[in-house]
């Protein structure tokens, strides 16, 4: 994905609110670099123009730059631990690492391929020759690897016992093997699986009511999901609509799969 906005100097810096999200990501920050403060430690930084994050359990404000332009590089579950070959517990401990110190040069290479770059197409290019020439060093798929993409499928909704089955394991072997290649144990990743959902429905549809949305993503009421947007976001959900509605801007998306 390539997002994009551009302000000129009568316009206010923006300020996006990113909420806990179980996905795992390569970023680049092509133009003007972005700081990120994380609401539950109030730590701030200037994010790296490579940026390996996920899954993130805390929300975080990102400030733009004026020339905003990042790529976001998606990994389907389990995908960025068989691509770096690190289990993802690792990346918990920090809110992300810059894509250098855990690539090196290569990432470098890119980043310096992509200012150059004139076009959303010839970045796409670049990116996608770069994952496509890292191929041969992945970690085999195992049937876990299947199991995760049904968790996701199924938004979070399925017993432990049966994605344990799914991936021929124990459950012991597959709460293990879980943590390895998310991060986190299985149960409070499909929570977060679960208020991600939550959280975009509120995004995309503004003016659902709490209660549909509760339904929608398998909450028992809504008052399980309000006990999530506290521990994840911090904050009750119509606080998050009403920043929401504050900040919203239109952004550039383009979409490459």
């Amino acid at each position: 994905m390539i997002h994009q906005v551009k302000l000129d100097a009568s316009q206010a810096q923006l300020n996006l609110s990113i909420p806990p999200l179980p996905g795992h990501g390569l970023l680049f920050y092509v133009r003007d670099s972005a700081d990120s403060e994380n609401i539950a430690t109030k730590v701030k930084e200037t994010l790296p123009s490579s940026f390996i994050v996920g899954p993130h359990i805390n929300r975080h404000i990102i400030t733009a730059g004026r020339d905003h332009l990042v790529i976001n590089v998606g990994f389907q579950p389990g995908g960025l631990y068989r691509f770096l070959g690190i289990p993802m517990s690792e990346l918990l401990c920090k809110d992300g690492f810059d894509g250098v110190d855990l690539m090196g040069n290569k990432i470098k290479e890119v980043y310096n391929r992509l200012q150059e770059a004139n076009s959303f197409t010839q970045m796409k290019l670049i990116v996608e020759n770069f994952l496509l020439n890292h191929i041969g060093k992945l970690k085999r798929t195992l049937p876990i690897d299947h199991a995760l993409h049904l968790l996701m499928k199924e938004r979070g909704l399925l017993k432990i016992e049966e994605l344990a089955s799914h991936a021929c394991l124990s459950t012991r072997q597959f709460e293990r093997l879980f943590k390895q290649r998310i991060g986190l144990p299985p149960k409070y990743f499909s929570r977060l699986v679960r208020f991600s959902q939550a959280w975009i429905i509120n995004e995309q549809q503004p003016g659902t009511s709490w209660i549909n949305i509760a339904h929608e993503c398998g909450y028992f009421d809504q008052m399980h999901l309000i006990r999530d947007f506290r521990e994840f976001a911090g904050v009750n959900p119509s606080s998050i609509e009403s920043e929401y509605l504050k900040s919203q801007v239109k952004l550039f998306d383009h979409v490459f799969e």
